[in-house]
């Protein structure tokens, strides 16, 4: 396993400690961790590369 040290604005870390103390989240990790599992799951480069031949197509085609 790997550590990434990562710096929060306050107002995001309050949020993510209102959480843990609302009993929503073990603790912040667990929340950045699957904020940054969806963040790649969504930015996957075969997701990205369809994304942009979509809006070309529609570029040079429109809604047809």
């Amino acid at each position: 396993m790997k550590t990434i040290a990562v710096e929060c604005p306050d107002q995001l870390h309050e949020q993510l400690q209102a959480l843990v103390r609302e009993g929503w989240i073990k603790n912040p990790e667990q929340a950045v961790l699957e904020a940054l599992r969806r963040f790649l799951d969504s930015h996957r480069p075969d997701l990205q590369q369809a994304q942009v031949l979509s809006d070309v197509q529609w570029g040079l085609h429109g809604r047809e």
